[in-house]
């Protein structure tokens, strides 16, 4: 992602450029599209929001990324849970899987605002929370916002 600033801070982000698109496999999404976006400060922050961690991502050009997976050995990407997220009836499902698990939260705890703006862009937007938090026991389900 590529943020361009707008001039007004409360400006919500708008599509300029769909650099590769998205994909949905019915319902399903399974990958995300690569954007240029413009928005105010109240959205995103240039810098925070391109270069922050990559959480649910194996590996990114030029950007950190963190997965379960890193770090277990060579079987550790079939051991470890997949994140599904889903585009179903109006509303927005984020990581379903982990509703089925117990809650093996650890570390420090995020303010929701937070724990949501992570799962929802798998990064954080307008303060950098970091290469380590503890994102993975996260789901949520929202309905799919109006376009203006």
């Amino acid at each position: 992602m590529t943020v361009i600033p707008a001039d007004d801070p409360a400006q919500p982000p708008s599509l300029e450029v769909e650099h590769w698109p998205g994909y949905f496999a019915g319902s399903l999404l399974l990958a995300r599209a690569g954007v240029t976006v413009r928005a105010g400060a109240h959205w995103l922050t240039p810098g925070v929001a391109e270069r922050s961690t990559l959480y649910w991502a194996w590996w990114r050009r030029n950007r950190s990324t963190h997965d379960r997976s890193h770090g277990w050995g060579g079987n550790s990407q079939w051991r470890t849970d997949f994140r599904r997220d889903y585009w179903a009836d109006g509303q927005l499902f984020y990581n379903v899987d982990a509703a089925r698990r117990p809650n093996r939260a650890a570390g420090e705890e995020l303010a929701l605002d937070d724990r949501l703006e992570l799962l929802r862009y798998r990064c954080s937007t307008v303060r950098d929370h970091g290469p380590d938090v503890w994102v993975w026991d996260t789901h949520w389900s929202e309905p799919v916002p109006r376009r203006a």
